[in-house]
């Protein structure tokens, strides 16, 4: 097993497959702002506050203080170590008198200080002193060999286009290369992270999404990079709503460990219908967590406590979590990594997502959604939770209802679709079955009413025999017109 050493920037060891290799020369590419320098000085410094020397060349034409007033930003910065644990070296004048003469500098600077751990930043500014690329090639193999020799990792920063980059004599070199990717999408940076090489290192591919904070760099490990197995079982419990009508339309409630998808037209309660399945799993002792996107948390508690349902209670409480997010720039992977984190710390057994649009729409790279969710819902599919998602649909009658064109409706075992349905100069709100992958269910049309104690199906019957038997024919009709529901 090769050994490491831990970077010290969030989730970046699990991405390498536990840590950078000792002794070994990492290269940190990226064009200029990507984060190479803040990343490379997080991981020496994290070393430092370990008890590691470490050595920092510079060839930048930013001048030390500039470096650290830049480093003060960041939580993870300890100035008491610069001069003791940490030294800044700037290898301008050495590279002058050539770059054999300067590699012998370096090594030997490295010997005299005790150092293990080195970073060469701005190597640009190294290989402008280099005749040919031979020379670059042959500078950091001499450097990377002989620090090796001393128990050294080295790490070496280098500006570059990492798309059609032309440094093929520093990158053949590296043991490692790391691409920190900087791409303008639309109107807006996105970040990210790619390991191009790693000798000897079971490293996720791929770019993983970061983030530049006030504590430094933390990568967001691509969730379907880390979840592609399929390890959960049948579980024939049920999870109701607390709702007797619409539980026994499901046959008791859904199957444990599923997921379902709640699509409905604007109005019809899809919010409200979540969060009495929330409340039905605090009363029985099941944590649940609320991921909403459209309204904030008074908004949510106003709501609920209108129909009686004491949802700030729960929170207190701890029975719920809620995490009201703004939809705004999301990053699909730190939506990922946040569900991940609010699961395990409250070990839910509920989820809702409310609504699934907003996920969805934060992935832009094509043809990419279908895994994703079908990674996410493994993942809570072995965590046992059962997990709620709604999705709003035309308030106006469909030539079809489509749903085989969306990732989720494909993927989620349960489906359960929310519409008002004018009938006789009146709207109706009907709620049905649309499938259930492991169970019975009653597929008729029912109406539902939203009322002061929240939503309540109406028994068969109760609506009048005649309404729904015309609102069940009118439908029949117009899906037999239009081609049906897919």
């Amino acid at each position: 097993m090769i050994p490491v050493i831990a970077t010290g920037v969030g989730n970046l060891d699990e991405i390498l497959g536990g840590g950078l290799p000792r002794r070994a020369m990492t290269l940190i590419l990226g064009v200029p702002g990507a984060g190479k320098t803040i990343l490379a000085e997080q991981v020496a410094i994290c070393q430092a506050k370990q008890g590691a020397r470490v050595v920092i060349f510079t060839a930048l034409s930013e001048s030390h203080e500039q470096l650290l007033m830049t480093l003060r930003q960041f939580s993870f910065f300890d100035e008491t170590l610069v001069g003791d644990r940490i030294r800044f070296i700037n290898i301008q004048t050495m590279l002058r008198d050539g770059l054999e003469a300067t590699a012998d500098a370096i090594v030997e600077m490295v010997r005299s200080e005790g150092a293990s751990i080195v970073l060469l930043d701005g190597f640009r500014g190294v290989a402008g002193f280099a005749n040919a690329d031979r020379d670059v090639r042959l500078f950091l193999y001499e450097v990377r060999t002989r620090l090796a020799f001393l128990d050294v990792t080295t790490l070496v920063t280098l500006e570059t286009n990492i798309v059609g980059g032309n440094d093929s004599g520093a990158l053949t070199v590296a043991d490692g290369i790391l691409a920190v990717h900087n791409t303008l999408s639309g109107v807006r940076h996105r970040r990210s992270i790619e390991v191009q090489k790693l000798r000897g290192m079971n490293h996720l591919d791929g770019l993983h999404a970061i983030a530049i904070t006030a504590d430094g760099i933390v990568c967001y490990p691509r969730h379907e990079a880390v979840y592609r197995t399929i390890n959960y079982a049948y579980l024939p419990e049920r999870v109701r709503f607390g709702l007797p009508e619409l539980d026994a339309m499901l046959s008791d409630g859904l199957n444990r460990a599923t997921g379902t998808l709640i699509a409905g037209s604007p109005g019809t309660g899809k919010t409200l219908l979540s969060l009495h399945y929330l409340m039905e799993g605090a009363a029985a002792g099941e944590p649940g967590i609320y991921i909403g996107f459209h309204e904030s948390a008074e908004q949510l508690y106003a709501k609920a406590e209108h129909f009686g349902l004491d949802l700030r209670g729960a929170v207190a409480r701890g029975t719920i979590a809620l995490e009201c997010i703004a939809p705004v720039e999301l990053e699909p992977d730190v939506l990922a990594a946040l569900i991940r984190e609010r699961v395990e710390r409250v070990q839910a057994q509920r989820l809702v997502i409310d609504p699934i649009a907003q996920m969805e729409g934060a992935i832009l790279e094509p043809d990419r959604a279908t895994s994703y969710f079908a990674s996410l819902l493994n993942y809570l599919r072995e965590r046992n939770v059962t997990t709620v998602m709604t999705r709003e649909i035309s308030p106006f009658p469909e030539p079809r209802l489509i749903f085989s064109e969306t990732p989720v409706s494909v993927l989620t075992e349960n489906l359960l679709i929310l519409r008002s349905l004018e009938y006789q100069e009146r709207l109706y709100r009907v709620i049905s079955v649309l499938k259930m992958r492991f169970s019975p269910f009653d597929p008729s049309l029912r109406e539902f009413r939203i009322e002061d104690g929240g939503i309540r199906v109406l028994l068969i019957g109760e609506s009048g025999d005649s309404v729904m038997t015309g609102i069940t024919q009118q439908e029949r009709k117009r899906s037999e017109r239009n081609g049906g529901a897919q």
